[in-house]
């Protein structure tokens, strides 16, 4: 059985410039569907078992405290200048509410129990958009202690924020209650993305082998893509026992 055999020719340099297309990247994706697959599910997988396993489940806690200015204190009606002026003001009194002279302040009115560095990455202040509320939430593993250390923040917020800005005052919109039900895990969300990943490293492993694969598979590929002559063909012999 005879087979043809290409020989090249390279330019002067004695190296080609493998040039790749967009066509030529999703070729070499469709050719190699099959293992980008495999890795996406397999990163896709062990990332779900993984937070399946170890993740644990959180409870939160949540509050709203309505700030007002002394403008509003002293009047019947509701001023806008001085509901703008509080909301404006809202970074201010979340800053203050997020210091350690405060979070001490919870600390001891949970008798010591949890360090202020401890409370403070159980908490989370933000602003109601368009309001001037603030609202709290507090997370952690532990419902009742999220509970307590939400109590324990809305109780003494108001005495801060009067000592602190003499004028201003706070009101409890929303007091804190303990939660009964974990938070979801997002074991799905996080499956997606390692997913995502493992299809993105696979492409990019599809990709560079590619890139660094310098052997000419066919005397198209050489002409179209390396712009070398073919001189000519020379027929391997490939010898067979004969029956």
């Amino acid at each position: 059985m005879q087979t043809k055999e290409t020989q090249t020719v390279q330019n002067e340099s004695g190296s080609s410039t493998k040039e790749i297309s967009a066509v030529d990247i999703i070729n070499m994706m469709l050719t190699f569907w099959w293992f980008i697959a495999i890795l996406a599910i397999l990163v896709g997988g062990s990332t779900y078992l993984y937070f399946k396993v170890t993740a644990v489940p959180e409870y939160k806690s949540t509050s709203q405290i309505l700030i007002t200015t002394e403008s509003q204190q002293t009047s019947t009606d509701v001023n806008t200048g001085a509901m703008t002026g509080a909301r404006n003001l809202l970074p201010t009194y979340i800053a203050v509410l997020e210091s350690k002279t405060f979070l001490t302040v919870v600390s001891d009115d949970l008798d010591n129990e949890y360090k202020v560095s401890s409370i403070k990455g159980m908490i989370e202040f933000t602003g109601v958009e368009d309001t001037n509320i603030i609202k709290l939430e507090v997370t952690n593993e532990d419902a009742h202690l999220a509970y307590l250390v939400a109590s324990s923040i809305v109780n003494n917020a108001p005495d801060e924020i009067a000592r602190v800005f003499g004028g201003g005052n706070s009101k409890i919109t929303e007091y804190p209650e303990e939660s009964s039900s974990a938070l979801p895990l997002n074991t799905a969300r996080n499956a997606i993305i390692g997913f995502l990943i493992g299809a993105a490293l696979a492409m990019a492993i599809v990709f560079l082998v590619n890139m660094f694969d310098t052997r000419v598979k066919s005397k198209d590929e050489l002409v179209t893509k390396y712009h070398l002559p073919i001189l000519g063909e020379v027929p391997t012999i490939i010898s067979g026992s004969s029956g």
